[in-house]
């Protein structure tokens, strides 16, 4: 379940000593305290606030905690301070053009909304991944604002998440998880008691850690991103009413397939897997996004975004990115290294390095339905991932690469061959990706040893024409 805050309803921002009435000294220094404390998404709500008292507050906060922040007022502020999280009341979303919410969406803005009645999250338009509804229980914040639902009440899912709020705290966070809600936003119980807000998230983020078994250098806590019409079940979002269904999976199909390595048969785990893998990279002068989308240009499927020594809070807004990229494209993302990034993006699969989280531990974080890949170089390897539950291996390199440091031993199409034979030989079965400075020219003589596909990065981003090099690739594979 998914935890935001909304921002101290005072009326001036901005931090200056002694403020004004309802103001919070040091409001940005205590935003800030809250990222650093595992805090994914801020929904900043000033209605009696200018712009000019936005702007200061803004300015104040982390330069690397903005991409994080949602605002509900002076949306003219995002472009000047790189946010692309945007909120509408009600009002302003009945006076908002589809076209105008789809322009946003094409520029890759998270949309939420606001719903008081639990009838419109039927007729919600799938642009928006989230909406806020309440008041749940009585309101803190606003005394006399009772709650609108039952105890008994249970949310049936729908393509828009829908995030409770009103009177939410640690005592009942876990009546929303029964609820059936995608999360809840959090105001009063924070922000009754300013100097104590931070030991209070800090309750409340305890409530919800328990769901997950920590993994190597993860964070637990609540990271929000898009909403269900950004995963398997929902094709490229729109602004009619209506999800577009992809035909992977109908809705309500997943919950009857049956967990990793009970029923899989190699050839349905087969068809889930592409034959043509693009693994992002960052030059000078190019970033991963801008290679992710030469490659979507250029016709690849399958997309990894594979960004390394960064911290998690740098890659989730890439990632939120990319899968924003690959929707329109209806291409699949698959995340490197992050479990809890992938989950949260609802991205196709997960691709992990011997160093990186053991296969059955992410599973546990990311379920049973997503595609996890596991990288090899050896025999043992192979046999370890199938061990672990892995759905295709990632094995190699082929040669020498610049793409990838600490590079393992070469293998070359020798070694593929013996590793395929023995494989072959020993009864294992499992799709095997060959990767590491692998060439066009390369890839029919490496399909021949047995192999279910490649992965290719710089060889692609530097073709003379990428779509047609693509085009070709598929052929040989096929």
């Amino acid at each position: 379940m998914k935890l935001i805050v909304i921002s101290h309803p005072g009326g001036t921002p901005g931090g200056t000593p002694g403020g004004t009435p309802g103001s919070l000294r040091d409001e940005a220094g205590l935003i800030n305290k809250l990222f650093e404390n595992g805090l994914q998404v801020l929904h900043l709500r000033k209605p009696d606030s200018t712009r000019e008292q936005v702007k200061v507050l803004l300015s104040e906060i982390n330069q690397k905690y903005l991409g994080r922040i949602a605002l509900h007022q002076h949306h003219c502020l995002a472009e000047e301070f790189g946010i692309f999280r945007l909120h509408f009341t009600e009002k302003e979303r009945a006076a908002t053009s589809w076209e105008a919410f789809q322009e946003m969406r094409k520029k890759g803005i998270t949309l939420s909304t606001s719903i008081h009645q639990v009838e419109q999250h039927d007729t919600l338009p799938t642009c928006f991944s989230y909406a806020f509804f309440g008041p749940v229980f009585d309101s803190i914040s606003k005394k006399g604002y009772h709650g609108v639902v039952k105890g008994n009440f249970r949310l049936i899912k729908k393509p828009v998440s829908l995030i409770a709020l009103g009177g939410i705290g640690a005592s009942n966070l876990k009546d929303i998880q029964a609820m059936n809600f995608d999360g809840a936003a959090i105001l009063g119980s924070l922000w009754e008691q300013p100097e104590d807000a931070i030991m209070n998230f800090r309750r409340l983020c305890h409530h919800l850690v328990p769901r997950l078994k920590p993994g190597a250098g993860e964070r637990h806590i609540g990271i929000f991103a898009r909403g269900p019409e950004q995963d398997d079940t929902y094709d490229e979002p729109n602004c009619t009413g209506a999800p577009a269904i992809n035909p992977r999976f109908q809705p309500g199909v997943l919950d009857q397939v049956p967990a990793h390595g009970q029923g899989f048969s190699p050839s349905r785990i087969t068809q889930k897997i592409a034959k043509l893998h693009f693994i992002s990279s960052k030059t000078t002068g190019r970033t991963h996004l801008k290679s992710i989308q030469k490659a979507l240009d250029g016709g690849c499927k399958w997309i990894q975004l594979r960004v390394k020594d960064q911290p998690q809070e740098d890659v989730l807004p890439l990632a939120m990115k990319a899968k924003i990229f690959c929707d329109r494209y209806n291409a699949k993302l698959i995340i490197n290294d992050f479990p809890m990034i992938a989950k949260e993006v609802r991205a196709y699969g997960l691709h992990l390095g011997l160093s990186d989280m053991k296969i059955p531990q992410a599973r546990e974080i990311v379920g049973s339905e997503m595609i996890i890949g596991g990288t090899a170089n050896t025999y043992e390897d192979i046999v370890l991932r199938i061990n672990e539950g892995a759905d295709y291996v990632g094995l190699g390199p082929y040669r020498f690469t610049t793409t990838k440091q600490n590079l393992s031993p070469i293998l070359g199409l020798e070694g593929y061959q013996k590793l395929m034979d023995r494989l072959a030989k020993a009864g294992h079965y499992i799709p095997i990706i060959a990767i590491g400075g692998i060439l066009p020219d390369d890839i029919a003589a490496l399909k021949n040893t047995g192999l279910h596909g490649i992965a290719m990065s710089s060889a692609l981003l530097q073709a003379a024409d990428i779509q047609e090099t693509v085009s070709k690739i598929k052929t040989t594979l096929c």
